[in-house]
């Protein structure tokens, strides 16, 4: 019968010399809501769980003020999906975080599941990691070695690896993530495609912001590759035409490049063939939606 040691760490630091003294045998748990699924099917057996839930420093959610902008927006590894979409700051500078957190799951999974995990888990097709792509985060890491997070400031864009796989060694764990507000002027939308309305994991995920001042737009894809994605040929395309091109031609033309940003495969919940004509469909939608109602009278 498999049964692990549990380790209740109340700090970063403590839980990060633990995480080296186990030397790879030792994994960290906070909502559980994956692992505890891949511990029933036999999945890991790791020999040591570290409950990180005692750590107080990995809560909470802050915007530091910026006079010239919205401020940089820090969110603690333990913040439940449930907490940030409920959340009145999150709600007022990055719907686009709450809109993607409020479709994770049930009422029960939001509860118990954390960004940190959604982030660490390296789901392709995770809802929250998607959205944080699209506004640029940044992940905080932390170690024995250097729990001050110097090795913190890692762009989520290159963060993942593979499926399940991330650029964290066997002795790291993500303290938190932050990122910098979108301008105030900026429009949001976070689309997902399922086989159901709840509960559903998606075949498809788009999260666009849309920033009118600059013209820029920023496009992340999900479920489409082996990591979650961002289309930059497609985002690039839009800045270099929106200006003096035909609206509706140049959103054409951006959510047929994003879908050619895909790797889509073949799998129980639908066709690679499929999933590329929802990237396309999806981004077209959102770029209609945080546009054309923006820019129609230019």
């Amino acid at each position: 019968m498999y049964e692990p040691t549990w380790k209740f760490p109340t700090t970063a630091l403590e839980a990060a010399e633990i995480l080296r003294e186990a030397a790879g045998a030792a994994t960290p748990i906070a909502g559980g809501t994956d692992l505890t699924v891949r511990l029933r099917k036999g999945e890991e057996r790791p020999a040591v769980l570290i409950d990180l839930a005692g750590i107080e420093e990995f809560g909470g959610v802050e915007l530091t003020p910026d006079p010239d902008a919205v401020g940089q927006m820090t969110i603690g590894a333990l913040v439940t999906h449930g907490a940030l979409a409920a959340d009145d700051l999150v709600h007022e500078h990055v719907p686009l975080l709450a809109d993607a957190c409020a479709t994770v799951g049930s009422p029960q999974i939001r509860s118990r599941g954390t960004i940190g995990g959604n982030v660490a888990n390296a789901s392709p097709a995770a809802d929250a990691a998607v959205a944080l792509l699209a506004l640029d985060a940044a992940v905080r890491v932390v170690s024995a070695d250097d729990c001050e997070g110097d090795r913190g400031g890692l762009p989520l864009e290159g963060f993942f690896t593979g499926p399940g796989e991330t650029v964290l060694r066997d002795d790291e764990l993500v303290g938190a993530i932050s990122f910098d507000g979108p301008a105030k002027s900026a429009r949001s939308v976070y689309l997902k495609a399922g086989q159901r309305n709840a509960l559903a994991i998606a075949i498809v995920s788009v999260a666009a912001l849309y920033e009118p001042e600059a013209g820029l737009v920023r496009v992340a894809l999900g479920s489409v590759a082996p990591t979650p994605v961002r289309a930059g040929d497609a985002e690039g395309l839009f800045e270099a035409e929106w200006p003096a091109g035909d609206c509706e031609a140049v959103i054409d033309a951006v959510a047929v490049l994003a879908a050619r940003r895909t790797s889509c495969i073949d799998d129980v919940r639908a066709s690679g063939k499929y999933r590329r004509i929802l990237v396309e469909a999806l981004t077209r939608s959102a770029l209609r939606q945080l546009c054309l109602t923006q820019d129609e009278d230019r």
